[in-house]
C-alpha cells in the first residue's frame, strides 16, 4: 500500500475530513488530496505533521508487509543477503542467513531504505550524518566522507 493510501486509510479510520486535517496541519486540502491519491510524495516534515494530527507514529504510514516492487533494490545485510527475506521467517520459510532481525529492526531498515531511495541530496546528507553520529556513539564509527 502506498504512503498516500495509508494516510487516507488512517484519516478515515479517525473519521476526519481532509479539511479538518488541513486546519490542524496547515497543509492545503488540495495538497492532501494529491497526497492521498498518490500524485505527490510527502516530505519527512509533512509526514511528521500528519502523524501528529492523526495521533499515530510516523512509521504507521509505511506498510510493514511491503513487497519489493520492480525497480526497488533490496537492502543488503552484512552477510550479503536481502534483509527483507527475514520478514518471512515464521511463515513457513526458513531464514537464509543466521542474522535474525527483530520486527523493530526490520521496521527501521525499511524506513532507511525508503529514505535512501528518495534520492534527495539533503535527505541523504542528513541520514548520513545521523548514522555516523550513532556509530560514533557506539564507538564503531570511522571518519568518512558524507554521501
Amino acid at each position: 500500500m502506498s504512503v498516500g493510501r495509508r494516510i487516507r486509510q488512517l484519516r478515515l479510520k479517525t473519521k476526519r475530513t481532509q479539511r479538518e486535517i488541513s486546519e490542524q496541519t496547515g497543509l492545503a486540502v488540495s495538497y492532501l488530496s494529491r497526497l492521498e491519491n498518490g500524485r505527490i510524495t510527502p516530505s519527512v516534515r509533512t509526514l511528521t505533521k500528519l502523524s501528529t494530527a492523526l495521533a499515530v507514529p510516523v512509521t504507521s504510514f509505511f506498510d510493514s508487509e511491503r513487497v519489493l516492487e520492480q525497480g526497488d533494490r533490496c537492502p543488503v545485510s552484512l552477510s550479503g543477503q536481502c534483509i527483507l527475506e527475514h520478514a518471512f521467517v515464521g511463515r513457513g520459510r526458513r531464514p537464509n542467513t543466521p542474522e535474525p532481525y527483530s520486527q523493530k529492526q526490520l521496521e527501521i531498515l525499511r524506513q532507511c531504505n525508503y529514505l535512501l531511495h528518495k534520492g534527495d541530496k539533503d535527505l541523504l546528507m542528513t541520514l548520513s550524518t545521523i548514522m555516523k553520529s550513532l556509530l560514533m556513539l557506539t564507538g564503531k564509527g570511522k571518519k568518512t566522507e558524507a554521501v
